[in-house]
């Protein structure tokens, strides 16, 4: 996905980036932004590709990925609180997590069964209520009901509409007072 939304995403991390370190120098940040934002979007096996790439365009630049180690505490302190072993190959699938919903309203975590897709975002949930962030979820498995209870459907003698499942939720989260993440997660 290499649309104006995409560019615009990296654009704004590269954007926080820079601010967080001013003096670093533009290539770097823009390397980091690149790298470090579309690279959990990628299927393990396209990462060797990819950092390629990136080589490619970068080349002779080899810049750390950027750690807030007291978010990763923080999300290390969650996974105990659910009974996890804090990996760090899991806790960095955590806090990709959250630099992924820091730019985008959607996101779509994909995985074989068992995996731990599920965890990750329990986790990151629990690090926001630990950090009394106030976040919100409600999840639901969309193969559970028909796609007109799901989205709505128009009664076709009456042409009245019928909300589904998805359409109250996001009303129901959006009359929320809350200032913490609000999440609808479709899991299954």
């Amino acid at each position: 996905d290499w649309g104006l939304r995409a560019i615009k995403s990296v654009l704004v991390v590269a954007g926080a980036l820079k601010r967080g370190d001013p003096e670093r120098p533009e290539d770097q940040v823009l390397m980091r932004a690149l790298r470090d934002f579309n690279l959990p979007k990628i299927v393990s096996d396209d990462n060797p590709v990819f950092l390629g790439l990136i080589c490619d365009l970068f080349p002779s630049l080899d810049v750390p990925r950027k750690r807030e180690l007291e978010f990763e505490k923080a999300v290390k302190h969650a996974a105990c609180d659910l009974k996890l072993q804090p990996e760090e190959s899991f806790i960095l699938k955590v806090v990709q997590l959250e630099q992924l919903l820091y730019v985008r309203h959607s996101v779509f975590i994909v995985g074989n069964a068992g995996t731990g897709k599920s965890q990750v975002w329990k986790t990151l949930f629990r690090t926001y209520q630990n950090q009394k962030r106030k976040p919100v979820f409600c999840d639901l498995n969309p193969k559970a009901v028909t796609n007109d209870e799901l989205y709505g459907i128009i009664n076709p003698a009456t042409r009245e509409w019928k909300d589904g499942l998805f359409s109250v939720l996001m009303r129901d989260q959006a009359n929320l007072t809350t200032e913490g993440p609000k999440w609808i997660i479709l899991d299954g």
